[in-house]
């Protein structure tokens, strides 16, 4: 550990922990991954609660009363039919989980009996670590984890193993600081104090295994022992890894594996339910065991009783009941269609119980927590400087922050700008005292120590913030910057009047838009509108007093206020009871200029007498009728807008006072142009030809910033052979199209559909089959020429290779067999695989290939096996990879990692060529290992001195080393390699 590392450390455990270090009770539990935690998690309690008859019982007790009833602008739920449940209690006592590595770094898990071993457990070297520590510790073997490789680990207290570096925080072990944190294996992340029972955490190594057994262990405690935890870790040389249980007595446990940093897909499961799965990110299970709010549950129930209005629901309890264990409160994002500020698509509204329009369910836990008076401290966060206000608006941002980051060049996983959990800001980012945590952080200059003070936290919503909240456009973000190796950990929450040391590290916007990519929709048209709901759960059965009613109430009038101050008066938050109007362009839609377009006022239930909506435009680049009029007995109007010039306009819809004023964003293009289709639905359906797909073929018309527009007409054509329904198709108010396809009878079959007047380029969609080898073939993967060299790297074209499934490669140096869903054979023998996506792979010859004229290359997925291709098969067929835009060659000044177009290269100085295909080698070792035959290579026609020839790191890559010539122009020149009379593609070089 460094010395800054060091001071980093021990400045948080002074900050943050008292005597005794603890689960800190004052962090927000919102992570990245809250959305699949809390379904997961719903759907285990509704499980158990079906097993037990509870849910029959609850619903007989609960049929005739509401789920929830109106207090003025506060709706009361009473706990009943799973509002509040025992969500998954531990069920892993007396079991094993085996994880075994399977292709591309994945891996698979198992559960089984029991296996946990007392006899190893007293074995081995007791490791001595205190509450919160953590020791790095050898492994006598090389570790693969997740397609890296390792020779020790962090040993944690907390019931978990950490690659890279440790984890020693006191903060809330949950599924986020899992998958967000160093690459980990946790058999049960929970806050354990091995301090209490010296001797009974060991490692006991051998060449054959590594064993971490907590045999004893017991949970932290602030008084006496607390419960007694046994387990163990086992690591093998293959990469499996073993979780034993014995007796388990806890609960609010963490189980699972993560490559780290959020790499990969993570997905939360049961592990006693097994699955077939091969998993490339985080594989993991939460156990809260206490009683939670089921927030998934807790929707439903409030749209039983009211209307789809809202975009946020918060839910306050009076039971005392915390969010979760060691958390304020938590946001959980139901909704999102954005991009740009590194969060997550989304779409689980309908399970949470809302048609269209909930983007976001907030516990905020008990109302006990917090002070009565709205802007007085709340005491868990007092430190931060936290008000209930401050804690509601922090939670609201969670819909979009803070999960954006800049780069590190030197750690591409890491997200520099990011603290706990990778979902809040960093304590060493200069936030501008963020909502979102991080500081306001004075640099008082390059000459004083220590540089940097913390002047301000939680104040508002910075200009950045903003940006990201699609509120601000990314000109008007001033630059900031990050405090880079740090006298502080980044993971600590924000405090006032803390000095500290580091280097200043400026932060601009345009690095989070080249990291993160455009925010969309930008500022012009995003939602700034918003509306909330305030949820009071109380026992069943038990009324709220008025106090506790009108604490809410207060809360929910004054965050109207302040929501608009700390977004700058940017933005609004609407948080009344009223009935719900929906305007089919909102939140925002699009019209061509001088065209119109048909849109719709809805509201939820038919009207008993005609009923007039207002309406009205106040930009002036759209217009819209006065007024239109929803008859008796119906639900919804239409009417319709035209773009008079272009721009962006803000259109309002009003009733009366008990309904809200709806509003949409309504952008006007003057042309077509840069509008462009999107698939909706029917992408990647499996084909029968002559016959029609089983679903319609959808696409949505949309401009840069996702906004629909209808009234455009969309035109498809189908590959040969098959046929589209209608051949064009105009866009409705929601800017949809709808095709049916009938695919022909070839391998490959596309659907092209494009915006007429639109610059664009079109969008295909493939309806897929069994796979097919098509021109030109199987190649040398550098060159592009036909044939196959035992031992190089060669590419095969064609279609449903991979059974559309989405492009994936590795890096991984032990390449897998199979990848995204794909196998390749050569003449029966498995190829390892590089690269795989419906229309190309890229794989390793076998080297242990035998003679032969030509082979057979198959290609097989689940759908089928390919029809064989014959190929050439040559012992050597040289190709030199190069850019297909430039014919630039894979060729860099040596020992820089520069390419000659960065920098050109001059007489006498050295290249490195990476090329394939140059046959057998003399040995194996010496590694790297030389050709068998020496290479001859040419630049610009004259020869080249060749230094060395062989294989590199990678198999399958070759490398050769030459000497450029004297006597050669500056400019391009053409770069070939020619071994035992076979010739190379011809690359381009830059001379100087």
């Amino acid at each position: 550990m460094s010395r800054a590392q060091f001071l980093g450390l021990l400045g948080l455990a002074m900050l943050t922990a008292p005597a005794g270090a603890r689960e800190e009770a004052m962090v927000c539990g919102t992570h990245g991954l809250t959305h699949l935690e809390e379904l997961h998690l719903h759907r285990q309690s509704r499980a158990r609660l079906a097993a037990s008859g509870g849910a029959r019982r609850l619903n007989s007790l609960t049929a005739e009363a509401p789920a929830a009833r109106a207090e003025g602008n506060i709706v009361v739920m009473e706990d009943a039919d799973g509002v509040v449940a025992r969500r998954n209690d531990f069920n892993l006592s007396e079991r094993t989980i085996t994880f075994r590595p399977a292709s591309s770094g994945r891996y698979s898990f198992e559960t089984s009996a029991a296996t946990y071993d007392a006899a190893l457990a007293v074995t081995g070297t007791a490791v001595d670590l205190d509450d919160d520590d953590s020791r790095e510790v050898p492994i006598p073997f090389s570790f693969p984890f997740f397609g890296s490789s390792y020779r020790s680990f962090w040993l944690n207290s907390d019931g978990n193993l950490s690659f890279g570096e440790g984890d020693s925080l006191s903060a809330s072990r949950t599924l986020g600081r899992l998958a967000a944190g160093p690459p980990r294996i946790a058999a049960l992340f929970r806050d354990l104090d091995p301090s209490r029972s010296p001797g009974n955490l060991r490692v006991l190594s051998s060449p054959e295994r590594l064993v971490v057994s907590w045999n004893g262990v017991p949970e932290y405690s602030s008084f006496g022992s607390g419960r007694i935890q046994i387990f163990q870790v086992r690591l093998y040389p293959d990469g499996r890894i073993e979780f034993a249980y014995g007796t388990i007595r806890s609960q609010d446990i963490v189980v699972g594996i993560a490559p780290g940093r959020l790499q990969g897909t993570t997905k939360v499961v049961s592990f006693t339910a097994g699955s077939t799965e091969e998993f490339s990110g985080a594989v993991a299970e939460s156990f809260p065991g206490t009683e939670q709010l089921d927030t998934v549950r807790a929707a439903q129930r409030f749209y039983e009783s009211f209307e789809d209005a809202y975009d946020y629901l918060f839910f306050f309890n009076n039971f005392n009941m915390p969010s979760r264990e060691g958390a304020v409160a938590f946001e959980v994002t139901v909704r999102n269609e954005r991009t740009g500020y590194g969060d997550a698509l989304v779409d689980s509204g309908a399970t949470y119980g809302s048609a269209r329009r909930l983007q976001a369910v907030i516990n905020m836990g008990p109302l006990s927590q917090y002070p009565v008076n709205p802007r007085g401290l709340v005491p868990l966060r007092s430190s931060i400087g936290d008000t209930p206000l401050s804690i509601l608006a922090h939670e609201a941002g969670h819909l979009f922050l803070a999960f954006a980051s800049i780069r590190d060049p030197l750690s591409p996983t890491a997200r520099p700008l990011l603290g706990f959990q990778s979902a809040h800001w960093g304590f060493n980012f200069n936030s501008e005292a963020s909502l979102l945590e991080g500081n306001r952080i004075l640099d008082r200059g390059a000459s004083v120590f220590p540089r940097f003070e913390t002047t301000g936290t939680v104040e508002g919503f910075s200009p950045l913030d903003q940006y990201l909240m699609g509120l601000r456009a990314a000109e008007d973000v001033p630059p900031t910057f990050l405090v880079v190796n740090s006298t502080r950990s980044h993971s600590q929450t924000p405090l006032r009047g803390v000095l500290f040391h580091g280097e200043r590290r400026d932060v601009r916007v345009e690095e989070i838009v080249q990291a993160e990519g455009r925010r969309s929709p930008d500022h012009t048209v995003s939602q700034r509108r918003f509306r909330a709901a305030f949820v009071l759960v109380t026992p069943s059965g038990t009324p709220p007093t008025s106090a506790q009613l009108e604490q809410v109430e207060t809360y929910r009038r004054e965050f109207e206020t302040y929501f608009r101050q700390v977004s700058s008066e940017r933005a609004s938050m609407d948080t009344a009871l009223l009935r719900g109007v929906q305007l089919s362009l909102a939140p925002a839609g699009g019209v061509l200029a001088g065209r119109t377009a048909t849109a719709f006022v809805t509201l939820s239930s038919p009207v008993s007498a005609p009923a007039a909506v207002r309406l009205s435009s106040v930009g002036g680049a759209a217009a819209v009728p006065d007024a239109v009029i929803i008859p008796a007995g119906q639900r919804r109007a239409t009417f319709e807008v035209r773009g008079l010039r272009a721009g962006v306009d803000e259109l309002t819809a009003r009733i009366d006072d008990s309904y809200e004023t709806a509003v949409a964003k309504v952008q006007v293009l003057a042309a077509p142009g840069s509008l462009r289709v999107s698939a909706v639905s029917g992408d990647l359906q499996l084909a029968t030809a002559g016959q029609p797909l089983a679903n319609p073929v959808v696409f949505r018309v949309l401009d840069v910033n996702r906004v629909p527009y209808a009234g455009q007409t969309v035109r498809v054509t189908a590959s040969t052979g098959g046929k589209a329904n209608p051949a064009t198709a105009v866009s409705d108010e929601q800017g949809l199209v709808r095709f049916t396809w009938t695919p022909g009878g070839n391998p490959l079959n596309e659907l092209l559909a494009s915006v007429e007047g639109s610059s664009e380029p079109g969008l295909t969609v493939t309806a897929l089959g069994r796979p097919a080898i098509l021109d030109p073939g199987v190649v040398n993967a550098a060159s592009y020429r036909g044939g196959l060299t035992p031992g190089g790297f060669a590419s095969v074209f064609g279609a449903n290779l991979a059974a559309g499934v989405p492009g994936e490669a590795t890096l991984a140096l032990g390449y897998p067999e199979r990848l995204g869903g794909s196998q390749v054979t050569v003449n029966g023998i498995p190829a390892l695989l590089t690269y795989a996506n419906d229309r190309q792979i890229n794989f390793l010859v076998p080297s242990t290939l035998p003679a032969a004229a030509e082979a057979e290359v198959v290609v097989t997925t689940r759908l089928g096996a390919s029809t064989a291709a014959r190929v050439p098969l040559r012992t050597v067929h040289p190709g030199i990879f190069f850019d297909t835009a430039t014919n630039y060659g894979a060729v860099l000044i040596a020992n820089t990692g520069i390419t000659t177009v960065e920098s050109p290269a001059a007489a006498g100085e050295f290249l490195e060529i990476y090329c394939t295909g140059l046959g057998p080698f003399r040995a194996v070792f010496p590694a790297p290992p030389e050709t068998a035959s020496t290479p001859e290579v040419s630049i610009g026609g004259r020869p080249a001195r060749v230094l060395y020839s062989g294989g590199t790191t990678f198999p399958g890559l070759y490398q050769v080393n030459v000497e450029v010539p004297g006597g050669l122009p500056a400019g391009d020149a053409m770069v070939v390699i020619r071994i035992d009379g076979q010739a190379s593609n011809d690359v381009k070089i830059r001379l100087r």
